[in-house]
């Protein structure tokens, strides 16, 4: 999983060395520190943060209306050595407020509700996958493959899988009966692996097919071949795969 970038902007240098020592380096990556509130926001918008730690003493009157648009897509926590400012947070809609001094059981609860609130749906999908090999080992041929799509988890059998397609680190799963399609954040090589025991091949390095979702397959005049799904979809099978379809057209 992708780590989650973290500012900082505060008076005192020695702040960050207080949150790096508590928050946890697999979920959050410390991107900036700044002292200087205009610096801070570009430094928010250019690392994309999900989270921004700002001392009440860096804000003007004019800056608030600023911190309350950048709270729609970062977690903002103020940081402030008066409690009157605790109403300031909750009217612009910030995420928590910290009174200073601040103790480390006070900002370990703050980085508790983060990884609870930016994390939930790895969180399910973990929980999930873990209840099922639990409560329920599954043969080869009757496992499921847990995906996250469009904020639900979507539970498919390598029968409902016609080809995969592959972009980086994602991969696009056709299934039978021309349903939509789904992105999934997983390498194409990672997919090979987990399909490879369910009659899945390798036939280019942005594709795999089920070898029974084959309808035809032809030769080109450059060596390659054109293979042609059940769906309707055709596909280059490459010359540097050819081995994969033995059988088939050796």
């Amino acid at each position: 999983m992708d780590r989650f970038n973290l500012v900082i902007g505060h008076s005192d240098p020695t702040f960050k060395d207080e949150i790096s020592k508590q928050i946890d380096n697999s979920l959050f990556s410390l991107a900036n520190v700044e002292s200087c509130f205009t610096k801070l926001i570009k430094a928010c918008k250019e690392t994309s943060a999900k989270v921004l730690f700002i001392q009440n003493e860096l804000i003007q009157e004019k800056d608030w209306l600023t911190l309350q648009s950048l709270a729609s897509s970062t977690e903002i926590i103020l940081i402030s050595n008066n409690r009157i400012d605790a109403a300031k947070a909750f009217e612009f809609d910030l995420f928590d407020f910290i009174l200073e001094p601040m103790a480390n059981s006070r900002l370990c609860k703050t980085l508790d509700k983060l990884a609870q609130i930016l994390t939930p749906e790895k969180k399910q999908i973990d929980l999930v996958s873990s209840l099922m090999q639990k409560l329920a080992p599954r043969q080869p041929e009757e496992q499921q493959i847990i995906l996250k799509d469009a904020g639900r988890i979507k539970f498919l059998t390598p029968d409902e899988i016609s080809w995969v397609g592959g972009a980086g680190n994602y991969v696009e799963l056709h299934l039978n009966e021309n349903e939509r399609t789904i992105l999934h954040r997983q390498t194409l090589s990672s997919m090979e692996q987990q399909l490879l025991p369910f009659g899945f091949v390798r036939i280019h390095r942005s594709a795999i097919i089920k070898k029974q979702a084959i309808r035809e397959i032809r030769p080109t005049d450059n060596g390659d071949y054109i293979v042609t799904l059940k769906d309707g979809a055709s596909l280059n099978l490459s010359r540097r795969y050819k081995q994969n379809m033995h059988g088939l057209i050796c």
